[in-house]
């Protein structure tokens, strides 16, 4: 085993999180979603006897499916060397009162502020400036409280989750 060689071949984890911008689109796609499946149930065993009603909700879906993944953007992630990610802890230092640290910083920062500075630090694609970033995960931003969530507990599990061989 050439030592040297393993270490040229590292690669960092990487994963993906796709948001769908339009949220208008994914609750009419549940509602027809939940539509069709009455819609089958009403069906029974006949299709044909549902009057074409299946069909059309199918193709309603087809259509919205569509539509949402034209919505949709994908950010990749990768995670940070181990001493990027110590540096970016040390920048959002753990919010101390007279009482002790912040409940809320027991993992060893500004919960306040280093997720969003870490997803932001591990996204490889695409390319956001600070204006997409701001009109993301801003004040008024696009992003829903879940949507934010998932970029930074993805960036998070990036960095701190073991990796192992999976056998």
């Amino acid at each position: 085993m050439d030592v040297k060689q393993l270490i040229k071949g590292a690669r960092l984890p990487e994963d993906t999180v796709s948001l769908c911008l339009r949220a208008d689109l994914v609750a009419e796609y549940e509602r027809v979603q939940a539509e069709h499946a009455k819609a089958l149930e009403a069906a029974g065993d006949s299709l044909a006897g549902s009057g074409g009603a299946v069909q059309a909700l199918d193709e309603q879906l087809t259509e919205l499916r569509q539509e949402m993944t034209g919505s949709t953007l994908t950010l990749t992630l990768r995670a940070l060397p181990s001493h990027h990610y110590q540096a970016l802890m040390d920048e959002h230092p753990p919010r101390v009162t007279d009482e002790g640290v912040n409940p809320r910083d027991r993992l060893g920062f500004n919960s306040s502020t280093f997720f969003q500075a870490l997803a932001r630090t591990c996204l490889i694609s695409p390319d956001l400036d600070d204006e997409d970033w701001e009109g993301l995960f801003g004040e008024d931003g696009a992003l829903t409280d879940a949507q934010v969530s998932r970029v930074c507990n993805t960036a998070y599990a990036l960095n701190r989750k073991d990796i192992d061989l999976p056998f």
